[in-house]
């Protein structure tokens, strides 16, 4: 794999791309702090394929230039390899005792965990992660005991209507979410998306 460097006023985003992009300064936070330790991959036009919000994120950055992989795949593999690199990026999930111990170790290093991406909420649910009944809950038996839902959207990713038959089962369900809650909370984003101030638009959890 050869590794080049582009401007980036020569680097093209692909305009249709089906991937939204989110926390662009989480991104720009972890290129700041790491690097670039996973370059643009562009085709023989410079039309990026994978790299998006890297590509974003340098412009935050005010950086001239990009490492870039230029790659000769024909139209078709670029479509699905632009597709199965985002979908794939979605099959993790996490050991959080595994995570939590080492959190712990980065912190005995005084190092700071505002670096990794992780917002204050889920922070502090990790780190506290040998506290709570959290520790060896069984996600799928969990669930079991949840109400059913309605879902008005059949769009991938997007509304969920959770009907809860008593306080109890408020009470339970976003303590397994580790969220917060109040009398007035109507909406909830998972993960957690902190408020936005918009005339037509509420992001918060009030």
């Amino acid at each position: 794999m050869e590794i080049t460097k582009l401007k980036l006023e020569d680097i093209k985003p692909y305009n249709n791309n089906p991937r939204k992009k989110i926390d662009i300064e989480k991104v720009a936070k972890s290129i700041k702090e790491f690097g670039w330790q996973q370059p643009i991959v562009v085709d023989k036009n410079n039309v990026i394929i994978v790299g998006h919000s890297r590509f974003e994120a340098a412009k935050m950055l005010k950086e001239k230039t990009a490492p870039v992989v230029i790659t000769d795949m024909s139209e078709k593999k670029a479509k699905g390899y632009r597709i199965a690199d985002n979908k794939t990026n979605q099959y993790s999930e996490w050991d959080y005792e595994l995570l939590h111990n080492e959190l712990q170790e980065l912190i005995g290093f005084k190092y700071d965990l505002d670096n990794l991406g992780f917002n204050s909420n889920e922070l502090d649910t990790i780190l506290n992660w040998e506290n709570t009944d959290n520790k060896w809950l069984d996600a799928k038996e969990e669930w079991k005991e949840m109400p059913e839902f309605e879902h008005d959207d059949l769009a991938p990713y997007r509304r969920l209507i959770v009907n809860f038959g008593n306080k109890d089962a408020v009470e339970k369900f976003f303590k397994l979410i580790g969220q917060d809650f109040t009398d007035k909370t109507k909406f909830i984003n998972i993960p957690f998306r902190p408020k936005q101030v918009l005339k037509d638009k509420g992001y918060g959890t009030e």
